[in-house]
């Protein structure tokens, strides 16, 4: 074997493994080994894959139970109320009353507690803030009148209690009396201008009725 024999089956040699493999090394080719997991931060083993916990469930386990389910209610079929000693039921504010204690679910006996407050302190304050309003009123009128010194003059009052006599009637004026209207300048101002139409027969000297009030006048006493 010359030296270009040699060589080339040198290189043969050193090319091509015994094994068949590529590269020289003759060493069986090792596998990769698998890649490293990270473990859990807290120390636990990682679940299998395909068994990890439905998410689903534990929100389902979470969530608080019985929130969906309405209260019973207590209210009755139909409510029955008694008035206090010396009132009476409001039908009509009775009748607006129970569906609002039916959807609030009271019992008959904590409803009639509701109708006993109104009854007993709520109703008697509004009669009273209202009856205060209305003679406030009438004061307002009859101090309008006064000031007023076409209204108050002896004739415009003489004039008005003339048309009065003519064409009112003794319920008229115990009404316009008892109610306070007798005092408001625009029914004084009516009467005064029918009277004024009137005939001059008859006409009544007020000089003597001046210190009395105009509604007294007019309407005080109708006998």
């Amino acid at each position: 074997m010359n030296l270009f024999q040699r060589l080339l089956f040198r290189r043969l040699c050193n090319e091509v493994p015994v094994d068949g493999g590529e590269g020289g090394s003759g060493a069986p080719a090792q596998e990769p080994a698998p890649a490293k997991q990270n473990a859990p931060a807290n120390g636990d083993n990682p679940a299998p894959a395909g068994t990890e916990p439905s998410k689903t469930n534990d929100k389902a386990n979470t969530e608080p139970k019985g929130y969906d389910k309405k209260p019973v209610s207590a209210a009755p079929e139909k409510y029955e109320f008694t008035a206090g000693e010396g009132q009476e039921l409001d039908k009509e504010a009775v009748s607006a009353f129970e569906p609002i204690a039916r959807e609030l679910g009271l019992s008959n006996e904590q409803a009639q507690k509701i109708v006993d407050v109104y009854g007993s302190t709520i109703m008697p304050q509004l009669v009273k803030q209202q009856a205060d309003a209305w003679q406030k009123q009438v004061t307002d009128w009859a101090e309008s009148v006064q000031a007023d010194k076409e209204l108050s003059s002896v004739e415009s009052i003489g004039n008005a209690q003339k048309a009065m006599e003519q064409f009112g009637t003794p319920e008229l004026k115990e009404y316009l009396n008892e109610t306070g209207l007798g005092n408001h300048p625009e029914l004084i101002r009516i009467f005064s201008k029918i009277g004024k139409s009137m005939s001059e027969d008859g006409f009544v000297n007020g000089s003597s009725e001046n210190a009395r009030s105009t509604a007294d006048v007019l309407f005080g006493d109708s006998k």
